[in-house]
C-alpha cells in the first residue's frame, strides 16, 4: 500500500466514525478512541504504528512480500 492509499484509507475511516481531525473535538474524540483500543488490547496502537512505519519504508509484513519466503 502506498502512502497515498494509507491517507485515503485513514480519511475514509475518519469519515465513517464521524471525526474531523481539524477540530479540537475531533482530535479529542480520536484520542479517546485510541485510548479505549489501548486499554482493551495493550500494545495494539504501537504495533499499528510500527507496521505503518515499515510499510512506508518499503518492508512487507506478509510472507509473500518477503524475498526469503
Amino acid at each position: 500500500m502506498t502512502p497515498a492509499q494509507d491517507t485515503e484509507l485513514a480519511d475514509l475511516m475518519m469519515q465513517l466514525v464521524g471525526l474531523d481531525l481539524t477540530s479540537a473535538d475531533g482530535r479529542a474524540g480520536a484520542g479517546s478512541i485510541l485510548r479505549e483500543i489501548e486499554a482493551k488490547a495493550p500494545g495494539t496502537v504501537a504495533r499499528m504504528q510500527a507496521g505503518l512505519a515499515l510499510r512506508r519504508a518499503g518492508a512487507s509484513l506478509l510472507a509473500e512480500g518477503r524475498p526469503d519466503a
